[in-house]
């Protein structure tokens, strides 16, 4: 850890990683991906469900005299839930990045916090286009299939970022790197079970993709040309993460978290949610990350899919 910032060495110390970079940045890290629109390399469809700040960033009103922008990358394994159903039980997963969202951004907060004590600087959470962010300040680097790796544990991660008022000594700002492999590796482009990787572009085709399909809120269904035995987890997909080689080491790291009775699935299964039972059960689901927006659709898949 020689030669790097405190904070940095201090995170690195607590199992996380870090970097910074220069609120100038800012209008660069927005250009960048509005530019891949303008290019028509990100689809009309993408840029506007994901549109808004990430896009258009700007330093926050509650600290507009930033300096600078910290990223942490926090290691986060897959959770692996069970759902009864007609005397069957069924293990079903969530990837990393869409549960304990709040979680993960307070122990990233209070990391920094004491990494940078005796000083108290302020940190503001910052909506930004975070897996560039990262590659850009040198954090992580990005896969073929867009996705972000990071030392140790691959891409089994999650970002957050911080707006700030600490003066870094230090600006991480870099040129894109891409894994070395990735060149000559063809396991995610072999595994898209819906072609959104292709060999003659290094940027996804986000719209083709499983993740970005079963995303949406269950009314949508899948397209015809989406095969049925394509899905792997209540939401989002691993189909390209689990054939990486750099994640060789970390693509059975699970942790059991809840449980569906017979009762629950079947509810689950119908689609019509309301009530204090809907309540009750979008509490559990929460604690995965989940809603019921994408019930019943993505549940039913999987289940067919798994016979």
């Amino acid at each position: 850890m020689s030669g790097k910032l405190r904070f940095i060495q201090y995170l690195e110390s607590r199992g996380c990683y870090g970097s910074v970079v220069s609120t100038k940045h800012l209008e660069e890290l927005g250009a960048e991906i509005k530019a891949l629109h303008d290019e028509h390399e990100l689809s009309d469809a993408i840029y506007t469900d994901y549109g808004g700040p990430i896009f258009n960033p700007q330093l926050p009103k509650s600290l507009p005299h930033a300096k600078s922008i910290i990223v942490v990358a926090t290691p986060q394994p897959m959770l692996r839930t069970t759902f009864h159903h007609d005397s069957n039980s069924y293990q079903l997963i969530v990837p990393p990045t869409y549960f304990d969202n709040t979680k993960v951004t307070w122990h990233a907060r209070s990391l920094l916090k004491e990494a940078f004590r005796p000083k108290a600087y302020r940190l503001v959470r910052a909506a930004l286009p975070l897996k560039l962010l990262a590659v850009r300040s040198g954090l992580a680097l990005y896969g073929k299939t867009n996705v972000t790796y990071v030392p140790r544990h691959g891409s089994f991660h999650r970002l957050t970022a911080f707006y700030s008022d600490y003066d870094s000594p230090v600006d991480y700002w870099q040129e894109k790197k891409v894994l070395p492999l990735c060149s000559k590796c063809k396991a995610c482009l072999n595994a898209c079970p819906t072609s959104a990787i292709n060999k003659d572009r290094f940027l996804i085709r986000a719209e083709r993709c499983l993740t970005y399909l079963n995303e949406k809120a269950s009314k949508h269904k899948f397209p015809r040309w989406v095969n049925p035995s394509s899905h792997n987890a209540l939401i989002g997909c691993m189909r390209c993460q689990w054939a990486c080689p750099y994640n060789k080491d970390f693509a059975n790291s699970f942790e059991d978290r809840g449980e569906f009775s017979e009762e629950e699935t079947a509810y689950l299964l119908k689609g019509k949610f309301s009530g204090p039972k809907a309540t009750t059960i979008e509490k559990k689901l929460k604690r995965l990350g989940l809603d019921l927006s994408t019930f019943p659709r993505n549940l039913q898949a999987l289940m067919d899919s798994q016979g």
